[in-house]
């Protein structure tokens, strides 16, 4: 696998995870007036047809393998996305 696709996989698990449209922004959303019981069938729901959710599944075991070759620079562009994230975690979990 090249470098440059190895890394872009990671970043799509990222963004998988922590994007305001993947995982964190989904919960966020979810319980944002306390949790519910139609948010679990809500989450369930987007779970098993989000696109993005799907693809990072996929290529889960690609991105282990890569995370073990990464080099600095590479771990910067990541950091720099985590920062991002959480600055739109932070900023989606404070509005009202």
């Amino acid at each position: 696998m090249s470098s440059q696709q190895g890394i872009q996989q990671i970043r799509e698990v990222l963004e998988a995870v922590l994007s305001e449209k993947g995982l964190v922004g989904l919960f966020l959303k979810s319980f944002k007036d306390g949790a519910q019981a139609d948010d679990a069938v809500m989450i369930f729901s987007d779970l098993m047809s989000n696109p993005l959710y799907m693809k990072a599944i996929k290529d889960i075991s690609k991105v282990i393998m890569e995370v073990k070759d990464l080099d600095l620079n590479e771990g910067f562009v990541l950091a720099q996305d985590v920062l991002a994230y959480t600055q739109d975690i932070i900023r989606m979990a404070t509005d009202e």
